[in-house]
């Protein structure tokens, strides 16, 4: 035998991670020392939670010390999935000395495993007796649970739960609550859109427990895995974040002893009576749920509940707007058609309108400008460029003039090609190499060239995906979008924010792919065009290079790379795993634009999110294409993302890095910016 050691593995859900379990038996004649395990996997798709027992560790490897002749030592290694995947592998070396003090090393058999995040799509409403069939039937169950500290506030912990639990397609069935109020359970009852499997979820809280839990069961363990990592992630970093600020809850951490096995359903019949200590409601009655509640879908829930200003000024424009004699149907119809003729003559003869110095439409005028400078200062200033053209709210000059500033305005807006055209006399126009559109999205014009796609060989950190190296030529110029696309903008267009970390200045994250294509046919309706889209693969790596070869665009030098990145702060992924919690990035995104810009003026182009690009992926360059245009492949599920991201190390961010997704992933590291072609 060539290693006289034996190793055996096996794998299983449990409470939201798969859980390796890994035993190492001697099969040599004397003692074996500094046993070592090195686990393999992609970081970007998995993360080491825990282990247990809690052995030693020193450079990232787990150290299991000495094992004696014919004895052996077991693990279970938690593993977290950080995004939901068809197939992963996990491996693990061996490292041992023998009893002469020679290091040797043997390999686990690597074991494939998937977690697969369902994405639901909920119709239909069901009654107690339905869900108690389903909880019966279904085969697959399991639950995360978090110890609270004491003298935590009840209501708020619902609330936050209800929050998270619907943002996901799910319908609400019953809440149930002791009349003691030490007691509550919210159950759900969810179908996924692709499998139209069944799938129910529940919070269970305790005061006297001190523990609150999600509970989950559907068919497949896969999808229960991959449902319990993502919304028990999302669960906990509220909960710490919107409770934890008044000192309540701290430290959420998993409790393996206090998952409670029973449940307030189970002492209701079929027909909905539950004892009298027992009150079952539809809806929670409580005053801070209520203004809470977070719709289905991710609804526009800030404006329709709190009946913001902006919402009653835009409905103020449009009963203005309705009230006129022009037919507004057939103006509202061209927001949906593409740019011909007649539709330019309809948006000319609106604008021509809005021009009109009568009393009445320089007041619609006032309540536009209002809303849009209110939508501007959602956003951080330094976004806003200073020479941004500015809407004129008055005229100088007679009807002559009036009619040349309506044009202009028609052609700053609905052709981006002429963005140079000054809108207002008294500051710059919009900078030639620059575009900033209608919600504050500014715009780099990325020159005509052509540069060498791909990695050399001889790289630091190259991954083999990354060649052959091979020439791009790109014809014309096309605008790159200058930072991520905000939560601000997101927003904007969606009238929502999925993102786990929340603020207007930060990069959208927690979007899929998919996601990615719905903002853009929105945004690309509201401004009547068809010009935004995802860049190509090949069209993020010219510009991000910006002219240059090396590792980086300024540089081979990772050690800089502080200085134009968000990322965990580490050169490689070894040393991560060596300084475990030393997260430069904080372990978060960051507002846009607080790095320097690469030379070509784009921000972040490593680091903060993964960027979606519009190619299939493929793990090679072998059917590239030389135009830069997008490769397409049916045979392919997958995405390319690039620019790597906040938990990251510099290796990873690299220029020819490159990374993939399902398009139905969403998680808190994968965002997109934007390309704008040049019709």
């Amino acid at each position: 035998m060539e290693f006289p050691i034996e190793i055996k593995r096996e794998t299983e859900f449990y409470q939201g991670f798969i859980r390796l379990k890994l035993s190492v038996s001697n099969k040599a004649p004397s003692v074996m020392t500094d046993v070592s395990l090195d686990f393999i996997f992609e970081e970007q798709l998995l993360r080491i939670d825990h282990y247990e027992p809690a052995y030693g560790s020193r450079n990232g490897k787990i150290l299991l010390g000495n094992i004696n002749r014919d004895k052996s030592k077991s693990i279970a290694v938690f593993f977290d999935p950080l995004m939901c995947t068809k197939g992963t592998e996990i491996n693990c070396q061996v490292t041992f000395r023998d009893a002469q003090g020679k290091l040797s090393s043997a390999f686990m058999e690597a074991k494939n495993v998937s977690v697969i995040c369902p994405i639901l799509q909920t119709d239909s409403d069901i009654n107690i007796g339905r869900l108690k069939e389903f909880i019966e039937k279904l085969p697959s169950r399991d639950s995360k649970s978090y110890e609270i500290p004491q003298g935590f506030d009840m209501s708020k912990l619902i609330s936050i739960s209800r929050e998270v639990i619907e943002r996901h397609d799910v319908k609400h069935v019953r809440t149930l609550h002791t009349t003691d109020g030490n007691e509550c359970e919210i159950w759900y009852y969810g179908k996924t859109k692709v499998q139209g499997t069944y799938i129910v979820i529940r919070v269970s809280i305790s005061s006297e427990k001190h523990c609150l839990e999600l509970f989950a069961t559907t068919e497949s363990a896969e999808s229960l895995t991959g449902l319990l990592a993502e919304v028990g992630r999302d669960l906990k970093q509220s909960l710490e974040a919107k409770a934890g600020s008044n000192g309540n809850i701290i430290n959420l951490t998993i409790k393996d002893s206090v998952v409670q096995r029973s449940n307030l359903l189970d002492l209701c019949s079929r027909d909905g009576a539950c004892p009298s200590n027992i009150v079952a409601e539809a809806n929670w009655k409580n005053e801070e749920i209520e203004t809470e509640k977070v719709e289905p879908k991710q609804l526009k829930r800030e404006e329709k509940e709190t009946g913001t200003e902006e919402v009653r000024k835009s409905e103020e424009i449009r009963e203005t707007e309705a009230g006129e004699k022009k037919n507004t149907t057939e103006i509202e119809g061209t927001k949906e058609k593409r740019d011909t003729k007649e539709n330019r003559e309809i948006r000319d003869t609106k604008e021509n309108r809005e021009v009109r110095d009568t009393k009445e439409n320089r007041e619609i005028r006032d309540i536009k400008e209002n809303r849009e400078t209110k939508e501007i200062r959602k956003t951080k200033p330094s976004l806003i460029p200073k020479n941004a053209p500015k809407k004129q709210r008055k005229f100088s000059g007679k009807g002559v003039l009036f009619l040349f500033a309506g044009i202009l305005i028609v052609a700053a807006i609905f052709y981006p090609g002429l963005k140079g055209l000054p809108t207002d006399s008294e500051n710059s126009s919009q900078n030639p190499e620059t575009y900033t559109n209608s919600i504050g999205m500014e715009f780099v014009q990325i020159p005509a060239g052509e540069f060498m796609m791909g990695s050399s060989s001889d790289e630091e950190g190259r991954n083999d995906n990354e060649g052959p190296v091979h020439k791009v030529t790109f014809e014309k110029p096309y605008y790159l979008e200058k930072y991520e696309v905000t939560q601000g903008q997101w927003n904007a267009v969606m009238g929502s924010n999925p993102s786990c970390f929340k603020g207007d200045d930060l990069p959208v994250e927690n979007v899929s792919w998919n996601d990615a294509q719905e903002f853009i046919k929105k945004l690309n309706e509201m401004e009547g065009t068809e010009i935004y889209r995802l860049p190509s693969e090949a069209e993020w790596e010219y510009a991000c290079r910006a002219g240059t070869t090396s590792s980086y665009f300024f540089g081979d030098n990772a050690s800089k790379l502080g200085d134009y990145a968000w990322y965990n702060g580490f050169i490689t992924s070894d040393e991560r795993n060596q300084n475990q919690g030393e997260i430069l990035s904080n372990e978060s995104t960051h507002q846009v634009g607080q790095k320097k810009p690469n030379p070509w003026g784009l921000y972040d182009m490593y680091g903060n999110v993964w960027e979606f690009c519009l190619d299939k992926y493929h793990s090679d360059y072998n059917d590239a294409t030389s135009n830069g245009s997008a490769l397409e492949d049916e045979t392919s599920s997958m995405y390319v993302s690039r620019g790597s991201c906040w938990s990251d190390s510099a290796e990873n961010c690299r220029s020819a890095r490159r990374g993939s997704d399902f398009p139905d992933n969403r998680n808190n590291i994968l965002g997109f910016r934007l390309l704008m072609e040049i019709s």
